[in-house]
């Protein structure tokens, strides 16, 4: 059994405009885990992610705080508790609307390495004009 506190992972912070940070607790380069990765993300209040499609899907779950989640032009409220399964190519975006951090839990199957990960997310708020 391969065992990850999420509270001791640093991870990797996300620069405005695109502020959030991600921990990957398990990918291939991470714990050796082949199978998917598994990502933790805080994203602060007025965070949010770049809107974006990905070539696999991706399994988002609301652990904690609230917010908006755009997809293919529509808005759904999100809240602690709430699955989405956002398909291959599909366009989305996650913004905390609270004044608490939006806690989420991500899968992708077939996985990313932590780096790929990571470096999607950096180069978005690179190209934002960050």
């Amino acid at each position: 059994m391969k065992l990850v506190k999420a509270w001791e992972e640093t991870g990797v912070q996300i620069p405005a405009p695109y502020s959030r940070r991600i921990k990957v607790l398990f990918a291939p380069d991470k714990e050796g885990v082949d199978e998917l990765t598994l990502s933790h993300v805080i994203l602060p209040p007025n965070g949010r992610t770049d809107y974006h499609a990905h070539d696999r899907p991706e399994m988002i779950y609301v652990a904690e705080g609230e917010g908006v989640c755009v997809h293919e032009g529509q808005e759904t409220r999100i809240v602690p508790d709430v699955a989405m399964w956002v398909l291959a190519g599909e366009k989305h975006q996650l913004i905390n609307t609270a004044a608490g951090d939006l806690k989420i839990i991500t899968v992708f199957v077939p996985a990313y390495n932590a780096k790929q990960n990571y470096e999607r997310c950096l180069k978005a708020s690179q190209a934002a004009g960050v």
